[in-house]
């Protein structure tokens, strides 16, 4: 049923060989506390039971806007589109050789795939490029190897979800287990051929893909004594992984071999010789927003065969997403587009409504955590849609808003929102933006309507934010709000999305903006 795809391009892949990143130093591998779960919620997948996993970033203190932090960078959007390639919905051979998508997809890994978590935003990249909804899930445990899952027996224990027989499974091992330096070469290679083996016994068309990690930053301290230097690292890397999917495994597997690396640590180090964007976060090797979003990008194009270019940005504002694409389609030597299909129109009327904020209710699909995405969500009547929102750029989150609204809306949706600013004072604070991009949408003409509240006005600062969609920009005063919206009227979609810009407003003296509440009602 499922065709192997080839392996990532030798010679885009040996560009990165001879690169060089600057030695520093820094600290050792450790394990990250998970807290709850992020990413889709209450949109129409059917998913089982999850691993608790950290935020986006968990080494930086997000808080809320009136605790002191450092919020992260953020970019300036600009939009890009892709062509449709035509491909099928129904899952069959697509008309121009890529691989059949798979139904089924499932990761063993650690942080580094917790952190995203890396298996939703692989889900969203499906969805959103026009692919039938694959069945996304995980075990993940910070600080773990593969050895470790291998001999867990635990209820929720990667092997016997292994047997469940998924269309594909990706293993990702400690980050540096596969090095001479620091790791065991021998052991990974034995573990992956033995989850590999598990894998396609329970489903003989199973593929298996080999999650690449990637070097530490420059300024850990790693270098120079563990390895001489970032590059050092990632060739370590590279030739294990690389070994294990072209050698070893092919030579000790027991059954029929299907195995290809997701080359994600050489995207990495081709994206970091160019300097921007930071893929590291905080500690120096984990990923933050945007390291994440590669990850999934490199993945995504591995097991689907197709270029990433043009796909929804997750996290990352649009120019970024762009440049990281990039990146991937230069690894991995994809080529062929992803569908981006027409999106499923629904009736003049209805409505797409999205919770923005920390506090959940289930009659409203939403979003938990700033830089995820949610999606395909229905409307409010139930019917089907293609719509996908994701989000960049946003500093924290909060759930101080005013609960007692007058919108008929639950209390847990004006209570919370994402937002943006600076503690450093109003003029700091225009220099931020953030944004929500909703993708998946029909040729029509929408109304948007938005709504955020937070108690209290900041020490008379007050909360006018200010949100733009193309030339047009409207304010709505935050502060203390129970029942203000503001309302784009007849907003057309360019390819298929809307971008929504959040800010704090000129007009004003406060130091944040917010978001709490979208929705989408199609009038035309």
């Amino acid at each position: 049923m499922l065709a192997r795809i080839t392996s990532p391009s030798r010679a885009l892949t040996a560009l990165t060989f001879a690169l060089a990143l600057t030695a520093g130093c820094g600290g050792p591998d450790y394990d990250l506390t998970p807290v709850r779960d992020a990413g889709f919620r209450d949109a129409g997948r059917d998913a089982g039971p999850r691993d608790a996993r950290p935020k986006p970033d968990a080494t930086a203190d997000a808080g809320t806007e009136d605790d002191a932090g450092a919020p992260a960078d953020a970019g300036t959007p600009e939009d890009a589109g892709t062509p449709d390639s035509g491909v099928e919905r129904d899952g069959g051979p697509p008309p121009d050789g890529g691989p059949p998508p798979p139904a089924s997809i499932f990761f063993v890994g650690n942080s580094f795939t917790l952190q995203g978590p890396v298996p939703d935003l692989v889900h969203a990249l499906a969805v959103a490029a026009g692919f039938p909804e694959p069945n996304v899930d995980y075990r993940a445990v910070g600080g773990q190897s593969l050895g470790f899952h291998r001999n867990d027996t635990s209820a929720e224990a990667a092997p016997p979800r292994i047997d469940e027989g998924w269309d594909a499974v990706v293993l990702q091992d400690l980050s540096t287990r596969p090095t001479d330096s620091a790791g065991d070469p021998a052991a990974f290679k034995d573990d992956a051929t033995w989850f590999h083996d598990r894998a396609r016994t329970a489903n003989p068309m199973c593929r298996v893909f080999l999650y690449e990690t990637w070097a530490r930053h420059p300024a850990h301290a790693f270098y120079p004594g563990t390895f001489a230097d970032p590059a050092d690292m990632q060739a370590q890397l590279r030739t294990h992984y690389f070994d294990a999917a072209d050698n070893y495994i092919p030579m000790n597997a027991t059954i029929p071999v299907d195995v290809t690396v997701a080359p994600v640590g050489d995207a990495w180090e081709l994206s970091l010789a160019g300097g921007e964007p930071r893929l590291h976060a905080a500690d120096d090797y984990h990923a933050n927003a945007a390291g994440q979003y590669l990850n999934a990008l490199v993945i995504f194009s591995t097991i689907y065969g197709r270029s990433a270019l043009g796909l929804i940005p997750i996290g990352v504002a649009p120019d970024v997403a762009t440049d990281l694409q990039t990146t991937a389609d230069a690894i991995t030597g994809q080529t062929r587009p992803t569908p981006i299909a027409e999106g499923i129109p629904f009736d003049v009327g209805e409505t797409v409504r999205l919770d923005v904020g920390t506090v959940e209710d289930a009659t409203w699909p939403g979003l938990l955590d700033r830089g995820s995405a949610a999606g395909p969500i229905p409307t409010v009547a139930g019917a089907p849609t293609s719509v996908i929102v994701s989000t960049y750029g946003f500093d924290g989150e909060q759930d101080g808003g005013r609960s007692d609204n007058t919108l008929g809306w639950p209390a847990e949706v004006s209570s919370d929102t994402f937002w943006v600013g600076s503690f450093a004072g109003h003029e700091a604070a225009l220099q931020r933006e953030a944004g929500v991009l909703v993708g998946g949408l029909a040729d029509g003409a929408y109304d948007v309507t938005l709504f955020a509240s937070r108690v209290g006005d900041d020490g008379g600062n007050g909360r006018l934010t200010r949100y733009r969609i193309g030339g047009a920009t409207q304010d709505l005063e935050v502060s203390n709000n129970t029942s203000n919206t503001i309302v784009f009227e007849d907003v057309a979609p360019t390819n298929g999305r809307v971008q929504i810009a959040v800010t704090v407003s000129p007009a004003g003296t406060g130091r944040f903006g917010y978001l709490g509440a979208l929705l989408l009602t199609r009038v035309q």
